[in-house]
């Protein structure tokens, strides 16, 4: 009995080894992975990246992560700012993933059979998932939450001079696991 077994846990590890992870959530300690996803640009048109915190008994936010600054502002019920337990999303498959302009009142229509990228949950009230949204605002294109939760008006909150802003009109990040349009490999002519 203990061969069976055996092969059934070796089958069960090789099955998990195989799986292929495509975007995560790496911590964050000051320094941008070589595979971080960027995902907005700064007032001089640098890549800023995306970065996820905890909020105490509020839940999960994103926030923009500027290069070489290791504190996040993230829109929680006003604008909170940490240096604590900060990840960033990575991903090796950047050509998986796109920029879906939508709006508060056609997100679910515009996101129907599409895999909008979720990127935190709303815990006060158990509101509900936050997906990852952008937005240009005074020459920033910034990083956010969209409150995906809210079936009406479905609003993208970022934060802006210490203030939490929103917006009707915004793009939100999607990910297709099987895109049109593939990488050529780095040896192809």
């Amino acid at each position: 009995m203990r061969a069976p077994s055996l092969f059934l846990v070796i089958l069960c590890v090789a099955e998990i080894k195989s799986e292929v992870v495509e975007y995560y959530w790496r911590d964050y300690t000051g320094l941008i992975p070589e595979d971080a996803m960027p995902g907005g640009k700064d007032i001089n048109g640098n890549d800023t990246y995306i970065g996820q915190v905890y909020i105490h008994e509020h839940g999960l936010y994103v926030g923009q992560i500027f290069h070489g600054k290791t504190e996040v502002e993230v829109p929680c019920y006003g604008v909170k700012k940490t240096d604590y337990l900060i990840k960033i999303l990575c991903t090796p498959e950047i050509f998986r993933f796109s920029w879906l302009r939508t709006n508060a009142e056609t997100f679910h229509v515009d996101t129907i059979n599409k895999h909008a990228v979720v990127a935190g949950y709303d815990h006060v009230n158990n509101k509900g998932v936050l997906n990852l949204g952008r937005v240009m605002h005074q020459g920033i294109l910034k990083i956010g939450n969209v409150a995906a939760y809210d079936p009406d008006t479905v609003r993208l909150y970022f934060p802006h001079n210490d203030v939490e802003k929103s917006s009707k009109v915004y793009e939100v990040l999607m990910y297709d696991k099987d895109p049109l349009i593939k990488p050529r490999a780095k040896n192809s002519v």
